[in-house]
């Protein structure tokens, strides 16, 4: 329950911005990532238990599925993915989210700053297609998903790194995003 009420902070969080960085990219306009965290790192989100049939017997999928991606790369740059979706009554509903700029990292506090300077969103609605869109995020989108999020690279109990990310510098407020190779 604890993960569904943050899953729903988080998507509150990319809404309506957190600690803004002020566009401030860094020397030379180019952010930073230290070799630790660069690649995909995903959460796998909330997923609830029920899964949705079609009258025609065909799966229709999850009630509730969230997932994020962060994808560090080398040179400073980044992207994040955001997909929820939601099955109701047959119908499927989905969000997608795109974003792509420059990360800065700052070691000694244990935050990255993102900057996107492009952007999507995408909507699918099964059962009112005509409502299906897809669009680039406007100017003033993108400056509200200028961010600053904590960090903590550790272990989880199989051994394994991960990165957990949080809104506040409280590592338990945090999720765990996976080392991810897709």
């Amino acid at each position: 329950m604890n993960k569904l009420i943050w899953a729903g902070m988080t998507l509150l969080a990319l809404a309506t911005g957190c600690k803004q960085n002020g566009g401030e990219i860094g020397p030379g306009g180019k952010g930073n990532t230290p070799s630790e965290v660069q690649g995909k790192w995903a959460y796998g989100g909330s997923f609830s238990s029920g899964d949705f049939w079609n009258y025609d017997g065909s799966y229709a999928g999850k009630g509730f599925e969230q997932g994020m991606v962060f994808d560090f790369k080398t040179n400073g740059q980044y992207e994040m993915y955001v997909i929820n979706a939601v099955t109701s009554y047959n119908c499927r509903t989905e969000a997608y989210t795109y974003f792509k700029g420059t990360v800065r990292f700052d070691e000694e506090a244990h935050t990255f700053s993102v900057t996107p300077i492009s952007g999507n969103y995408r909507g699918f609605y099964s059962c009112t297609p005509g409502s299906n869109f897809k669009r680039d995020a406007r100017a003033d989108e993108l400056k509200q998903q200028a961010k600053t999020y904590y960090y903590v690279l550790r272990k989880n109990n199989k051994g394994q790194s991960v990165l957990n990310v949080s809104t506040t510098p409280n590592e338990s407020d945090g999720i765990p995003f996976d080392p991810s190779n897709s």
